[in-house]
């Protein structure tokens, strides 16, 4: 995919290029330790609600454990922490960035995290 994609000089989309290895929801049933820490630190309220809704329901989103105990066991990406620019792109409610480029780079997320339904 990754070569398709730089070979035709499409812009990976900008989850991946904060350090998510896969997409899907941002607060994915399927989130990792580190994917949990990063969304605490990078849309906290969204991090919150979904916190408030395990502590409402009494049911934490993956079985074993809540996010707030994933998000303390991982390290947030450190693509999203050097990239706020790119995070404040990636929260707007509306996207006008390139969708081609010439200077192609391989994301931060290209063969990281593959967390999710096998």
């Amino acid at each position: 995919m990754w070569d398709i994609l730089a070979r035709h000089g499409v812009v990976p989309a900008i989850p991946y290029r904060l350090g998510f290895g896969r997409l899907s929801c941002m607060t994915c049933i399927f989130g990792t330790p580190a994917l949990w820490a990063t969304i605490r630190l990078i849309a906290r309220a969204w991090f919150e609600r979904v916190a408030g809704y395990e502590r409402q329901f009494g049911c934490t989103i993956q079985r074993a454990r809540s996010v707030r105990d994933l998000a303390d066991r991982g390290i947030p990406y450190p693509a999203a922490l050097a990239q706020p620019g790119l995070v404040a792109e990636a929260l707007a409610p509306r996207w006008t960035g390139p969708i081609r480029t010439a200077d192609w780079r391989l994301p931060a997320g290209a063969f990281g995290e593959a967390a999710g339904p096998a």
